[in-house]
């Protein structure tokens, strides 16, 4: 079964909306506090069921600058995540339609892929970004309480990892994520989707090991 298009739509949502999905739906079962613009994936008729969401926000400047020179026009798709069994191309589907709704003076979009979770970021290839690298290896921890990840970032502080083993989560060691980017101008002159010179295989707790 796929979405189509005459019965089915994205439109912008509440961040408590967005939240309430995300807690229940996605891994991390958090997003923050603020968001830029959230929309939800609905079966055109039925207003009140959430099928799906993406959620941005303007990411750190560092991130921001790594990937444009006018940073200020740089967005990050920092949550996303659909209802288990939806439709094969719901998540292509709300991409697409989402990054329509959004203002045109986001000219780059952001996004990473997790490799912690095996995550190779098909449906960011499926939806026509590109691959633009590994990040850093950064830290990971897990709330064993409440089954899912949990930054060392909390509002102003900024934790290490013996603060965090205090408080009761548990180190994962440090990961990469997956890179991948989305030019909304001149997407003409882009080469997108190539698999030859970006080709990962994980191991089962989510190390890369390289063709």
């Amino acid at each position: 079964m796929i979405v189509l298009r005459n019965k089915w739509e994205a439109r912008p949502i509440s961040i408590h909306q967005a939240k309430d999905f995300v807690s229940e739906f996605h891994y991390a079962q958090g997003g923050g506090n603020v968001a830029h613009a959230c929309h939800g994936l609905f079966y055109k008729g039925d207003s009140k069921t959430l099928h799906g969401i993406s959620w941005w926000n303007p990411p750190p400047l560092g991130a921001s600058k790594s990937v444009s020179e006018d940073h200020r026009a740089v967005l990050s798709l920092s949550r996303f995540c659909l209802r288990p069994d939806r439709p094969d191309n719901s998540g292509s589907f709300l991409i697409s339609k989402s990054i329509k709704l959004l203002d045109s003076r986001w000219k780059t979009l952001l996004t990473y892929a997790d490799t912690i979770k095996n995550h190779d970021g098909g449906l960011y290839r499926a939806s026509n970004w590109s691959f633009n690298g590994l990040t850093r290896k950064n830290p990971v921890y897990w709330d064993p309480e409440n089954d899912c990840m949990v930054s060392r970032k909390k509002g102003k502080y900024n934790f290490n990892k013996t603060q965090m083993i205090k408080m009761g989560y548990e180190y994962k060691g440090s990961h990469e994520k997956l890179r991948f980017l989305y030019q909304r101008e001149k997407r003409s002159k882009l080469i997108i989707n190539s698999r030859e010179s970006d080709s990962l295989i994980f191991t089962n707790t989510g190390k890369i090991l390289k063709k």
